[in-house]
C-alpha cells in the first residue's frame, strides 16, 4: 500500500494522518516505506515545534528551565491565547482589565506589557520570547541560505546587548538549542539552525533615527525593550518610527512585543495600545501596571531597597517599582501653572540688597557657543530651606560673539564682583573651565563650589516653584527656558534632565544657573569647601606692603 501519492508533499502526509482514526493510521503506517516514515518524522517534529507553547518553552528543561512567577506564567499563557492557570479573576481584572474568561482565546499579533523595573520583564519575557519565536515561527517561504531575524530593539545598545546575553545563556544551557547554534555568538547576534534547516538570527539593535533599527529584515519577532524611552541621537522620541519599520516585516505567525517601565500617561505608542486594548484586547494583548513585586515576588525580600527609594524619590519609586505612569503633562519638568504663578510683574529685574536677607549664587559658565549666566537668589534670613520664601535678586548673562569667545577669568571676576555686592561668597557651578573660574573667584575672596548632579539642582528649583515659594521678575528668556526643561526617566531608574539645544548650540543657560542658586539657597553649601579656599589663597602671590 502506497502511503502518499507521487505528487503529494511531506506536509500533506501529516494532514492525511490527522484526518484518520487511530486504526486507519496504524494500517497506513504498516504499509509505509522507510522514506515515507522519515518524511513523517520530520513533519511531526515541525508540527510539535511550531505548536510549542511559550510557557512550556520557558519552563521545560529542554529549553529555558525557568521557575516562573504566577504573573510571568500568566502573561506567557495569555500571549498564546491560552487561559492562564496561575492567577485568579481578581488578579486578571487588575492587570489585564478583564476576567480570565474575558482574555482572548486566539493569540494576538501584538503584546503590550507595562511593568516595573527589576522584575524580569527582559530576562524572563522578552529575551526568551525572541528565542521561542526564532525556534517555532513557521517560515515556509524563507529561501535556502536566507536568514530570518528575531529582533530586540532597546532604548540603548548597552541594554540591547544585555538582552542578547540572556539569550546566549539560555542557548548554552539548553540541550535542544545548544546543538542548533551556528558558530559563536557575536556581541550583537547569534544564529540558530532549526531542525527544518531554516536559519534564524537573534539580533539586537539600539533605537535609531527614523526607525533604522528594524528595517531590511524578515522578522519572526520584534521585541521593544524599555519602549517608553526610545529616542534618537538628537533626543527626539522615535518609538512610532521603530514600530512602523518593524510591524509590516513580521511574518504570519510572528509577534511584536512592546515592554517597558512606564513614562507619562497617554504619551507614546505603548500607552496608546494600552488605552485602546486594556480590558478588551481587541488587537493587542494589553497588560498594565504590573509592579516589580507582582512580576518577581523574590525581589527585595527585606523591603530595604524599596523603602529607601520611596524616601528619596517617591515619584520615581511609584514609576519604577509600582509601574504607575506619571500623570499626563509630566514630560515637562516644571508645571506650566507653577511657572506662570512665579513671575511677578511688579518685581524689579535687580533687587536692592537687604541687610535682613541672605543671598545665594549659582552659575552656568559658557564661553564659546553658550552664554555664561549668574543667578543670585534672595532668601528670608535664617530660612531652614522649607518654610522660607525666595526671590530672584539678579540674573546676569554674558554672551560670546562669533570668533570672540568669553574669557573665563574675566567673566568669573565680574560675577564675583556682582556676588560681593550682595554679600554672597560662594559660586555654585559645574566643572567647566573650573580652574580658571576658581582662581578668579579666589582672587576676589570667593569660592567656586562644584554643584551636585543637574537632577538634584533641578529638583530643588522645582520644589520651590511648585510650592509657590519663589518669585521671579518678568523675563521672557527665563520663562521660555523653564517651559522647555524636560524630564526623561532612564531605564533602570533615575531621571535625566534635558534642556533642548537651540540651533546656535545654546541650551538652558539661565535656568541652569537658577537651579544651582535654588539648590544653594535650600541646601546650603558645605563649609568644608573653605579648606580648599584657604589652600588656594596660600598659593596666591602676596601683595607688597
Amino acid at each position: 500500500m502506497q502511503l502518499l501519492s507521487s505528487n503529494a508533499s511531506s506536509g500533506s502526509l501529516l494532514d492525511e494522518l490527522l484526518a484518520m482514526s487511530e486504526a486507519e493510521q496504524e494500517e497506513l503506517l504498516r504499509g509505509a516505506t522507510e522514506q515515507e516514515r522519515l518524511a513523517l518524522s520530520v513533519e511531526l517534529e515541525r508540527f510539535e515545534r511550531e505548536l510549542l507553547p511559550f510557557r512550556t518553552f520557558l519552563e521545560s528543561p529542554d529549553y529555558c528551565e525557568l521557575e516562573l512567577s504566577p504573573m510571568v506564567a500568566a502573561i506567557a499563557d495569555a500571549a498564546d491565547g491560552v487561559r492562564p492557570t496561575t492567577i485568579d479573576d481578581a488578579t486578571a481584572q487588575r492587570y489585564f482589565g478583564c476576567s480570565l474568561d474575558g482574555l482572548p482565546r486566539q493569540r494576538r499579533r501584538t503584546v503590550a506589557v507595562q511593568a516595573g523595573g527589576r522584575g524580569g520583564k527582559t530576562s524572563r519575557l522578552l529575551a526568551p520570547k525572541a528565542l521561542h519565536a526564532a525556534w517555532t515561527t513557521p517560515l515556509p517561504t524563507l529561501a535556502d541560505g536566507e536568514h530570518a531575524v528575531a529582533l530586540i530593539v532597546s532604548s540603548d545598545l548597552v541594554f540591547a546587548k544585555q538582552a542578547l546575553s540572556f539569550c546566549v545563556g539560555y542557548v548554552q544551557r539548553s540541550p535542544a538549542l545548544r546543538d542548533a547554534l551556528v558558530g559563536e555568538p557575536s556581541t550583537e547576534s547569534l544564529t540558530l539552525k532549526r531542525p527544518d534547516g531554516k536559519l534564524v538570527d537573534v539580533r539586537v539593535r539600539a533605537a535609531g533615527a527614523k526607525g533604522k533599527g528594524g528595517r531590511a529584515f524578515t522578522l519572526v519577532f520584534a521585541g521593544f525593550d524599555e519602549y517608553c524611552f526610545f529616542y534618537d541621537e538628537s533626543g527626539v522620541v522615535n518609538d512610532r518610527e521603530i514600530f512602523r519599520a518593524c510591524s509590516p516585516r513580521i511574518v504570519p505567525g510572528g509577534q511584536l512585543w512592546m515592554v517597558s517601565t512606564p513614562w507619562v500617561e497617554g504619551v507614546g505608542v505603548l500607552e496608546e495600545e494600552l488605552a485602546a486594548n486594556f480590558g478588551n484586547h481587541g488587537e493587542t494583548l494589553a497588560v498594565r501596571g504590573v509592579g516589580t513585586r507582582a512580576l518577581n515576588p523574590t525581589w527585595d525580600p527585606t523591603g530595604e531597597i524599596e523603602a529607601k527609594e520611596r524616601r528619596t524619590d517617591p515619584d520615581n519609586a511609584d514609576r519604577e517599582i509600582g509601574a504607575k505612569a506619571l500623570t499626563a503633562g509630566s514630560a515637562h519638568f516644571f508645571s506650566r501653572e507653577a511657572i506662570e504663578a512665579a513671575f511677578v510683574a511688579s518685581q524689579p529685574q535687580r533687587l536692592e540688597r537687604s541687610a535682613h536677607r541672605d543671598y545665594f549664587a549659582g552659575g552656568d559658565p559658557g564661553f564659546k557657543r553658550n552664554s555664561s549666566a549668574l543667578a543670585i537668589v534672595e532668601g528670608s534670613q535664617g530660612t531652614d530651606g522649607r518654610s522660607g520664601r525666595f526671590r530672584l535678586a539678579l540674573l546676569e548673562e554674558r554672551k560670546p560673539t562669533p570668533g570672540m569667545p568669553l574669557k573665563p577669568a574675566v567673566v568669573a571676576a565680574d560675577f564675583a564682583d556682582l556676588m560681593l555686592s550682595y554679600g554672597a561668597k560662594e559660586f555654585v557651578t559645574d566643572s567647566h573651565e573650573i580652574e580658571d573660574v576658581r582662581t578668579a573667584m579666589l582672587a576676589k575672596h570667593c569660592a567656586a563650589v562644584i554643584a551636585p548632579s543637574p537632577a538634584e539642582c533641578f529638583v530643588a528649583l522645582r520644589d520651590l516653584l511648585h510650592e509657590g515659594r519663589l518669585e521671579l521678575p518678568e523675563h521672557p528668556r527665563l520663562r521660555s527656558q523653564l517651559r522647555e526643561v524636560l524630564a526623561r526617566p532612564m531605564p533602570g531608574g533615575g531621571t535625566q534632565i534635558h534642556s533642548p539645544k537651540k540651533a546656535d548650540g545654546s541650551h538652558g543657560d539661565l535656568v541652569s544657573a537658577l537651579s544651582r542658586a535654588a539648590w544653594h539657597a535650600t541646601k546650603k553649601s558645605p563649609t568644608a569647601t573653605f579648606d580648599g579656599l584657604r589652600q588656594h589663597r596660600a598659593s596666591l602671590p602676596r601683595s607688597r606692603a
